[in-house]
């Protein structure tokens, strides 16, 4: 199985409310239920159509861009998100500088700029440009997944959490599961897939006990998950054991949670800073 995580632990823990209340759980975090105008509100509009899947694509909102020293929570909306979770868009989120230092060159790296396996990468972008969309999301996954090994940042770069450019992915030929996120993020972008319509996701896997990451494609038929782990690209209903925490889109990022009574939830406290996807079992 490409980039299986030899490491990773298998204690899970997670958490499942049995009696519905007026209360959200996100990221850990008991808050109030927002005003049921806010559960409404429209997230997504859907842009471009491939063989019948319309994309969607991740609008902006008033309500995310609050100034510093505001509650988002009071002000921002609640909508739907991966896995079956809600979504509540953040600003000043604090783990949000790792995904604003590779953002930019995702976009350059779309643009056939990634060192010297540069051309190599190119070439898994423009070979999936003119296939039908699910056949463009496999390829991708697939390619990917195969063309760089995986190994812990902690091994790489000495450092338990660092997201890398994708030329220092390529250029290595190692990367951890972000990684594999962020070159299939730049291949499906040079292939026609708008970035509003993708997400990075991290998560908990409670089934292994382990923090991951994912990509997420948003479409009017559901989200469509690329994951290091399996070279088959499956709606996020069938991951069952995937509970999201926050996830980042352009220069846009959300916290994920569940509605009390309606699903599993992850408890990681109020610190997403010690959330380091792939280095191991997840530290209570």
């Amino acid at each position: 199985m490409p980039g299986a995580h030899a490491s990773e632990g298998s204690d899970a823990e997670a958490a499942t409310l049995n009696q519905p209340s007026a209360m959200q759980l996100l990221g850990g975090l008991m808050l109030p239920q927002p005003p049921a105008a806010a559960a409404t509100s429209e997230p997504f509009q859907f842009g471009p159509n491939f063989d019948g899947y319309s994309l969607a694509v991740r609008t902006a909102s008033q309500k995310d861009d609050v100034p510093a020293g505001i509650d988002p929570i009071k002000t921002a909306a609640i909508v739907p998100g991966v896995f079956g979770s809600v979504a509540i868009p953040m600003r000043n989120f604090p783990v949000a500088g790792r995904w604003a230092k590779v953002y930019s060159k995702i976009n350059d790296c779309a643009e056939a700029n990634c060192g010297k396996r540069g051309a190599e990468f190119a070439a898994v972008a423009t070979g999936a440009r003119d296939k039908k969309f699910m056949d463009k999301l496999a390829s991708v996954n697939r390619a990917v997944n195969t063309m760089i090994a995986y190994r812990q940042d902690d091994a790489v770069y000495g450092n338990l959490d660092y997201w890398a450019k994708p030329a220092e992915i390529l250029s290595r030929g190692v990367g951890d599961c972000e990684d594999y996120v962020i070159l299939k993020m730049a291949a499906l972008i040079e292939a026609g897939v708008p970035a509003r319509s993708m997400s990075l996701v991290v998560l908990k896997d409670t089934g292994r006990g382990v923090f991951h990451a994912v990509l997420s494609v948003a479409t009017q038929s559901g989200n469509f998950i690329l994951d290091n782990l399996s070279n088959t690209v499956a709606g996020d209903d069938v991951y069952r054991s995937y509970v999201p925490l926050y996830s980042f889109s352009t220069d846009r990022a959300w916290i994920h949670g569940a509605r009390s009574g309606s699903a599993q939830i992850a408890s990681v406290g109020n610190d997403f800073t010690t959330i380091a996807p792939g280095e191991g079992p997840v530290r209570q």
